[in-house]
């Protein structure tokens, strides 16, 4: 609706200024076209105009993503553990990383494997000299939020435990090759919100008709110590 009263706002103003060739009408159709393109242009380097909104909605369909929780090529996941953040600091600093560069990059190097099931999505771990970071994906959101639990060990005894809520996309940046922009594509995770389970929580994460569920997890240095539901659509 807004972009149709910017066009026809746009349109009046090029009547006006055929009838009327004065400052006027040319300030208005100025302002017009820059609300029309608001949302579409994100600004201009050099002689090139960019787009960086992003053209398309969330990634749902995993399984025809470039990448993936469930299946090559699988997300390094270190990448969520740096979105779950340091255990010492409140509140979420990292909320967005780009996949596409980020993969196999020497920030979050360390060997993937992968451990399959049958009745089961895989867990996908990534060891280094640090420590391990498994993940196991566990369901989408009927809004397209990826549910997903992750695992993290430094090297000492403790494995610190989250549920973390995720959306992956495609949007664009800017490339510059020492001559010039260009616009590049690429895959970001997000994150959205996360469910703190605490050290060496065992129980089994379920999600099913927008109910995650979280057990109870007794004997452990864990943070539920009795069962819960969220509804998360």
């Amino acid at each position: 609706m807004y972009k149709i009263i910017n066009f026809l706002a746009f349109v009046g103003c090029i009547v006006w200024l055929y009838i009327d060739q004065s400052p006027e009408p040319v300030v208005v159709l100025l302002l017009s076209v820059a609300g029309f393109f608001r949302d579409d242009i994100h600004g201009m380097i050099g002689k090139n105009v960019f787009s960086l909104t992003p053209k398309t909605g969330l990634i749902r369909d995993l399984e025809s993503a470039k990448y993936s929780f469930i299946d090559s090529e699988f997300i390094n996941p270190r990448i969520l553990d740096d979105l779950c953040g340091w255990l010492s600091d409140n509140g979420d600093q990292i909320v967005s990383i780009n996949i596409t560069d980020s993969n196999e990059s020497n920030r979050y190097f360390g060997d993937v494997d992968v451990e399959k099931s049958d009745t089961d999505f895989p867990i996908v771990t990534c060891t280094n000299e640090e420590g391990r970071v498994s993940y196991k994906y566990i369901g989408r959101s009927f809004s397209g939020l990826h549910v997903v639990q992750t695992w993290s060990n430094g090297g000492g005894s403790g494995v610190f435990c989250n549920v973390l809520l995720v959306t992956l996309s495609l949007d664009f940046a800017l490339k510059y090759d020492g001559v010039k922009y260009e616009k590049k594509s690429r895959y970001v995770v997000k994150l959205i919100g996360s469910f703190p389970l605490g050290d060496r929580y065992d129980g089994k994460i379920g999600y099913k008709f927008g109910i995650l569920t979280i057990p109870a997890c007794k004997g452990r240095k864990s943070l539920r110590d009795k069962r819960s539901r969220v509804l998360v659509l």
